[in-house]
Formats: C-alpha cells, sequence, structure tokens
C-alpha cells in the first residue's frame, strides 16, 4: 500500500486477507460505509480511517483489523502491485508456476477459503442455499440438502446405488467406478457441470442474487450438458448422443 489512489477497498488484496467482497458479501460495503467501488484512499478522511462496523457484532474483527492498519495519504508513493513468487518473495512480474505454488491447500481440504478466513475474525458464515450454519466444501458438495438434489436427480441413472452426498466417494467413483468410456464421459461432463453451476449460485446468493429453484437449476444444468454432448459431433448413435433424446 502507498497512497490508497489506484487499489480498490473492496476487491483488491490490500488487506492481505483476500479480497473484502469476497470475505464477507456485499451487504458489507452498507455495513461500513464505503461506497463498492471505492479506492482505499476514499475510506480514509482527515487523516484517518472512516469505516464503520466497530458496534457490529459480525464485522467488528474485520473493522479492528482496518484500524490497525497505516493510513494512506498523498504524501506517499503510488500503490504497488505484487505477485509473490514464494515465502516473502515479491515481484511485479508474474509466474504461472510460481504462483500456482502459493495456492494453498490447492484442490487438497474441505476448507472453503473464504469461510475459513471469516473463521479467524469470528465471523460465521452460513450456507446461502440450506441454511446450514458452517459452511464447507464437504457439505456444499454434496450434503447441502439443495445441492444433493440436483447431484441426485442428474447423475442417479449413471451412478446407480453409489450416488451419495460424500465429495471423496464420488471422486473415486468418477475416477474408476465407470462401467464404459461412454458414461465416464458423461458422468465427468455433469459432475463439472454441476460442481460449476451450484458454485456459481452460492456466490449469487452471497451478493444478493435471487436464487434460482432446484427444478430450474436441474433443467439448466441438463441443458448445458446436452449441448457440450453436441458440440462433440459423435456419430449419430454413438451411446452419448443417448442423453440429447431424453
Amino acid at each position: 500500500m502507498g497512497n490508497g489512489k489506484q487499489a480498490f477497498f473492496w476487491h483488491d488484496n490490500w488487506l492481505r486477507s483476500g479480497k473484502l467482497i469476497d470475505i464477507t458479501g456485499a451487504t458489507c460495503t452498507r455495513y461500513q460505509g464505503v461506497a463498492r467501488s471505492a479506492r482505499v484512499c476514499d475510506a480514509v478522511s482527515t487523516g484517518q480511517w472512516r469505516v464503520r462496523g466497530q458496534r457490529s457484532r459480525n464485522f467488528h474483527e474485520l473493522h479492528h483489523k482496518i484500524q490497525l492498519e497505516p493510513v494512506p495519504n498523498n504524501l506517499m508513493a503510488n500503490d504497488q502491485f505484487l505477485w509473490r513468487h514464494e515465502a516473502y518473495v515479491y515481484k511485479d512480474s508474474f509466474n504461472a508456476s510460481k504462483t500456482w505454488e502459493q495456492i494453498p491447500n490447492k484442490w487438497n481440504g474441505n476448507k472453503l477459503a473464504t469461510g475459513d478466513r471469516l473463521r479467524k475474525w469470528g465471523i460465521q458464515q452460513g450456507c446461502v442455499l440450506c441454511g446450514e450454519r458452517d459452511e464447507t466444501r464437504d457439505h456444499l458438495f454434496f450434503a447441502c440438502p439443495y445441492s444433493y438434489t440436483v447431484w441426485d436427480r442428474l447423475a442417479s441413472r449413471l451412478v446407480g446405488r453409489r450416488i451419495n452426498p460424500d465429495w471423496q466417494d464420488m471422486l473415486r467413483f468418477i475416477q474408476t467406478g465407470a462401467s464404459n468410456r461412454a458414461d465416464q464421459v458423461l458422468i465427468r461432463l455433469v459432475f463439472q457441470a454441476v460442481v460449476y453451476n451450484v458454485w456459481r449460485e452460492r456466490n449469487g446468493c452471497r451478493h444478493q442474487h435471487s436464487p434460482r429453484g432446484i427444478e430450474q437449476m436441474i433443467k439448466a444444468i441438463h441443458k448445458g450438458v446436452k449441448n457440450m454432448i453436441s458440440s462433440l459431433r459423435y456419430p449419430w448413435n454413438h451411446p452419448l448422443n443417448g442423453l440429447l433424446r431424453r
């Protein structure tokens, strides 16, 4: 951080905790009195942070963390945007392999990064799809009644009796459980589509979009998978094309 004129308050990682809009959701812009398009310098007035939330049970820790940050001013240099190449080493150049190594847990772990950061600040983030108090990866995929209903309705014909809400078990089935090549391709397409759409729906609801009903979600995913199969241009009698006639 420098003078705070380039970095966005809600959309840049100036607090070293991730993007604040992802951590708190869109409602926090109202609670803290900082516009969604604001730069960091816009949250400063007369040499002090002007951020509400000290009396809010949900945002007290975030407010406290901001107050501990040095207050930017016009005498400081411009903000700098750097990529972390390794621990404590930051550069202004992007390196794909170095960046990949900095992603915590990569594909492993049951925690959702945003929810984990919120819990460290004393903010409990529940599932916006079903109301479960603690949102984790394993809950969202597919212990959540909403996401499991979508998964079950779309994948049960392919998975059969093995269909269940356990993330690890479903991953094992997708990797090795299909009886033939056509089923393997199809189940992977369905799995990818369900995970993508559930995650997108979750993020939309987190930012105050109206949630889609389960039937609407199922129809949208089904249509998307059919379109993907059509674009692959399999012969008319290929087993995958059976889905197009369902």
